[in-house]
């Protein structure tokens, strides 16, 4: 990964252009539909491929992140992201 380390799937990380690495944010999801849910990550790379950023993609989950905010045969869901200090 960026910030030097080996990529775990298990672990509560994510990648973001957006912010420094290191940096903690709080993912929350934002559906009318379901219950809010929120996680805190660390970013600790760079992505997603800007493909998907200039779809409006600003964050990447690991596994293990993704399936703390929904459940993971979904992909994708609309989520919020605040820097935590």
């Amino acid at each position: 990964m960026a910030n030097g380390t080996r990529f775990n799937p298990d672990k509560l990380t994510a990648a973001s252009w957006f912010y420094p690495l290191g940096t903690r944010v709080k993912v929350t999801t934002n559906s009318l539909n379901r219950e809010e849910r929120a996680i805190t990550v660390t970013i600790t790379d760079r992505g997603p491929a800007w493909r998907f950023v200039r779809r409006k993609r600003i964050i990447d989950l690991t596994h293990a992140a993704f399936k703390e905010l929904a459940d993971p045969d979904i992909g994708l869901v609309a989520v919020k992201v605040q820097r935590q200090d």
